[in-house]
């Protein structure tokens, strides 16, 4: 039998327009495995979204590695000028941090209370509203969650209260929101960043921790650069890296990714059994046709082949009716959550719970490339029982009923 009727026959099987058994079950596996592959890539597309702006959204806003001390005459000048040599820290900074209450009116909550100077305000420009055009010493830049948590507006005047003052008799902070920092992140719910003048009046106390915060070439080089740094400071000093503080999310995040991969990968292998018993249906609907054409001279490796080919076939159509599919349904998938959001007026992240506001996606081909290559090759795979079932039908007695 030539490959050319093989490949007629294989095809009126898998696309057959008519009402029959086998045109109807050859529609189910090729939707079964659509379905399978385009929710595979959509899910896959969102871990991939939630690993993204772990690195570039959090992992932008904190320090990937802290050097901190308790020693109050710590030249931090000579050591960023040190540190900034390596080649794998790109940007050294000073800064303060404390914890602190926040209070407006009748409403007090809590905050950490950082500090930056002009040169590093850049560093959070992008997600500050309204951009700012000078950084003031009575200034204050608040995350949104924590703004809009006690009602505040830009140019409001706040208090802080440390627990220094009660140490050393210094009045609180009193400052204005000059801007608000929406990173839709869980660093919403406390971030607030002073000027370094700010601070001065509790630099020598105990509650107030100052250090060097270093942003790094290769994030994910945090625990190499921390040993690094380790060696080259005074003994005496701490020295952390982000793992600290965001380590467990984002195992928690690749780990949520591997096992929904894995869950949705056994997805693809039962669209690929739905593909075993469609065949198989489709090898007893045919069985006259099958007796007819080995009578008429077709071989068993004739019948292998188109029921193989036809395998191939649900395969690559379901293929590509997943991976489009996927495609729309990932692209969307931010804005089908926005609009859900909104016709249920609740929101279905919350950064108190969730380390962001919003679903992410990235979309990336590797992932389209390797489920494709995967589907393709189970569809053909399960093609093998149905394909040698068909070959081994008796003709003779098939034929005489």
């Amino acid at each position: 039998m030539p490959w050319r009727l093989r490949f007629d026959i294989a095809l009126r099987q898998t696309l057959d327009p008519g009402k029959g058994l086998s045109a109807f079950l050859s529609r189910i596996a090729i939707v079964g495995m659509a379905l399978a592959i385009a929710i595979l890539l959509t899910v896959q597309s969102v871990m991939n979204g939630f690993d993204l702006e772990m690195r570039e959204r959090i992992l932008s806003l904190v320090p990937h590695v802290e050097v901190t001390s308790s020693d109050t005459s710590t030249q931090w000048q000579v050591l960023a000028e040190q540190l900034a040599r390596d080649p794998g820290i790109t940007k050294v900074r000073y800064f303060a941090t404390a914890d602190a209450l926040l209070m407006r009116g009748q409403s007090v909550t809590a905050a950490r209370l950082s500090t930056i100077g002009e040169e590093s305000v850049a560093h959070y420009s992008r997600l500050v509203k309204p951009a700012l055009s000078e950084w003031n010493t009575d200034g204050l830049i608040l995350g949104a969650a924590l703004a809009s948590r006690l009602d505040l507006a830009v140019g409001d005047w706040v208090t802080f209260i440390l627990p220094a003052e009660t140490t050393l008799g210094l009045e609180p902070i009193r400052v204005h929101l000059s801007a608000v920092l929406d990173s839709k992140t869980e660093l919403d719910e406390v971030l607030a960043l002073v000027h370094h003048d700010t601070f001065k009046p509790f630099a020598k106390s105990s509650r107030v921790t100052t250090g060097l915060a270093l942003q790094l070439t290769d994030v994910f080089a945090a625990s190499q650069m921390r040993w690094q740094v380790a060696r080259q400071v005074p003994s005496g000093f701490h020295v952390t890296d982000w793992r600290r503080t965001h380590g467990n999310l984002y195992s928690a995040i690749q780990l949520s990714r591997d096992l929904i991969g894995l869950i949705l990968l056994i997805v693809i292998f039962v669209a690929a059994f739905n593909v075993v018993s469609a065949l198989m249906l489709v090898v007893t609907d045919r069985r006259k046709v099958i007796a007819m054409l080995t009578a008429m001279g077709a071989r068993a490796s004739d019948i292998v082949t188109i029921f193989f080919l036809q395998g191939a076939m649900i395969g690559a159509v379901g293929c590509a009716l997943g991976v489009c599919l996927g495609a729309v349904m990932a692209f969307f998938a931010p804005d089908l959550a926005a609009g859900l959001e909104q016709w249920l007026d609740y929101p279905l992240l919350e950064t108190d719970v969730y380390p962001l506001a919003f679903v992410p996606v990235d979309i990336r081909w590797q992932d389209f490339a390797m489920t494709t290559a995967i589907a393709m090759a189970l569809s053909v795979l399960a093609s093998i029982v149905p394909a040698l079932r068909a070959a081994s039908l008796p003709v003779a007695d098939t034929l005489t009923h």
